[in-house]
């Protein structure tokens, strides 16, 4: 029984230290629960304190975000008014890409036609007329020595012929006295002539014509009215007279129809003289012509050397580096 009181109290005893235990851990966890609330409702403070913060920063953000709302609002018209002109802009741009379109369209259709420009160019340069016309040049120039060197004598021939002429005009008033003079000396001839035939013919018969006829005649009469045995001698004289009478008057007349008539009409005044059908055709048709030629190969020889062969070699060199400088950049951008 002893051991049954003493197993028994000690039951007890361990009863009751096992709930004073059990009390001092149900203390312990409601002081830790205690503490825990309180570092709950000091965080509940901070965290209310926080919250009151935030309010009025809140409120702060909200009176700043209503004071941006009502700049925004203010806004609002200019940048529709921007939008609206933004719109405009863009439909602009719109129209302006399409010219700009139109335009390139344009410019590339251009750009062929210049091609096909530039195509044709290098055709044309391809036909050589810098080296035609180079060579055009040097050919005239070369004509154009020769021909000066042939001015000289050209000047002496026609100076030449201006002396001839001037010495062959001052020689038509002694041609024209000549004439003259043969002219009076035919008619003397006749008038001696024709008064010999007169003569004879009162002489012999009046009814005979002609030189030859009636001096013949009066030979005939002489020798019948001469005495003795002189009528042969007589007759030889007479006859030989006949004979000079005769050639006489033939002379005459020749040297009226083959030097009188074909001379005198170059050397009197008439229309057919040689001052006007020689000489002045001579000197106004051919020697002013002549020196005027003269003249004018010297102003063509100057002019085409200072108006043509010079700057035109001058401008065919430039077309010639031009050229160059046109090849070198065509090989250097493989155009």
């Amino acid at each position: 029984m002893q051991a049954v009181g003493v197993t028994a109290a000690g039951l007890a005893v361990g009863g009751g230290a096992a709930w004073a235990k059990s009390r001092s851990d149900e203390a312990d966890a409601a002081e830790a629960a205690v503490r825990e609330l309180q570092a709950q409702l000091a965080a509940a403070a901070n965290t209310n304190a926080a919250l009151d913060v935030s309010t009025v920063n809140l409120q702060q953000q909200l009176a700043n975000l209503q004071s941006q709302l009502a700049a925004l609002t203010g806004q609002n018209g200019p940048l529709a008014s921007a939008l609206s002109a933004a719109q405009k802009e863009s439909a602009d741009l719109k129209t302006q890409l399409a010219s700009a379109q139109s335009q390139l369209s344009a410019a590339n259709d251009q750009l062929g036609k210049f091609k096909t420009l530039i195509a044709l160019y290098d055709q044309l340069e391809g036909i050589g007329l810098d080296t035609l016309v180079r060579e055009g040049l040097t050919a005239v120039a070369v004509g154009l020595t020769s021909a000066l060197g042939l001015t000289a004598l050209l000047k002496d021939g026609v100076l030449l012929a201006h002396t001839l002429l001037d010495n062959f005009e001052k020689l038509l008033p002694d041609f024209h006295a000549a004439m003259t003079w043969l002219g009076s000396q035919i008619v003397n001839f006749k008038l001696s002539l024709y008064a010999v035939e007169t003569a004879a013919q009162r002489t012999v018969n009046g009814a005979l014509t002609g030189l030859t006829v009636v001096f013949g005649g009066f030979v005939g009469y002489v020798l019948d009215h001469l005495p003795f045995n002189i009528g042969g001698n007589v007759r030889a004289t007479l006859t030989a007279t006949q004979d000079l009478l005769v050639n006489v008057e033939e002379a005459a007349a020749d040297m009226s129809t083959q030097v009188l008539d074909r001379i005198s009409k170059y050397v009197s005044d008439g229309p057919q003289n040689w001052k006007r059908t020689l000489v002045t055709p001579l000197r106004s048709k051919t020697l002013t012509p002549a020196a005027n030629l003269l003249s004018a190969l010297a102003e063509a020889d100057t002019a085409f050397t200072t108006a043509l062969h010079e700057p035109v070699t001058a401008a065919l060199d430039q077309r010639a580096q031009i050229r160059a400088q046109i090849a070198a950049l065509r090989a250097a951008n493989q155009l």
